[in-house]
């Protein structure tokens, strides 16, 4: 079955799926793909094919990126596992079967989604997230995802319904066998955030005079399954960082 490496966490904006891929990918030496990540690159390959799209932030842009996600998937490593947050849509899990029995959808109660977005974007909502809960679950109904309500779940009891949806899957692996591939599978994450921010299609379009100074939050790369700290940096040292070897970036005392 092609992609049968992937797992999938899907959920609207604002229902934590990010958080929770990024951290069972560190507890299990999984590779965490965040296609929020992306978003300027699928951007400008989307322009490239020819795409007319309005030129407004993330969120707001109402564009088949399935495709790419799809593509970026394919060409990453077989092994270990791949968690995928963000690609997955109620549509694409009824369209392909397959998808749907290795995937969570998280999802939080409207006025909870709502909640979550006023705190993350003090500066006013996309519109675009406001208006993504109804159809979400209204599409929901029309397939078999696993669902798991998260508005009154801390992030580890959200992570735990994820363990047992994936239990089966993690088990038979494969995961990272060694410290050096664990920290590896950090750096790339670290590699892909500081991307986002930093690559030539990011720099005209990110709404501040200089993005590598932007502070954002990375995987301490000690690589202990037991550390899920993460590191406050700016942009501009954290990409200084992962020019070097693993670990660069360490939370205090790793």
């Amino acid at each position: 079955m092609e992609l049968s490496n992937v797992l999938w966490i899907g959920g609207p904006a604002g229902a934590g799926k990010t958080t929770a891929a990024r951290l069972l990918a560190r507890r299990h030496g999984l590779r965490w793909y965040s296609s929020d990540t992306k978003t300027w690159e699928h951007r400008d390959r989307a322009l490239a094919a020819g795409v007319k799209l309005p030129d407004r932030g993330p969120g707001q842009e109402y564009y088949d990126r399935k495709p790419m996600i799809i593509d970026d998937l394919r060409v990453l490593p077989v092994s270990p596992l791949i968690v995928a947050d963000g690609p997955l849509t109620p549509r694409m899990a009824k369209l392909r079967p397959e998808i749907a029995s290795q995937a969570v959808w998280l999802m939080p109660s409207k006025e909870v989604q709502h909640a979550r977005l006023r705190i993350r974007h003090p500066e006013g909502v996309p519109p675009a997230y406001l208006k993504s809960w109804e159809p979400m679950a209204e599409h929901l109904e029309e397939t078999t995802i696993t669902t798991i309500t998260v508005d009154h779940l801390t992030v580890d009891e959200t992570i735990g319904e994820i363990e047992r949806v994936f239990a089966a899957y993690i088990a038979k692996g494969p995961t990272a066998a060694s410290l050096d591939e664990r920290r590896s599978l950090i750096r790339y994450g670290n590699q892909a955030l500081v991307a986002q921010y930093t690559s030539p299609s990011a720099r005209p379009r990110v709404p501040v005079k200089d993005p590598g100074r932007v502070v954002r939050t990375f995987d301490c790369e000690c690589a202990a399954s037991s550390c899920d700290l993460l590191v406050e940096l700016r942009v501009g040292d954290a990409a200084a960082a992962v020019r070097g070897a693993p670990s660069a970036i360490l939370a205090t005392g790793h």
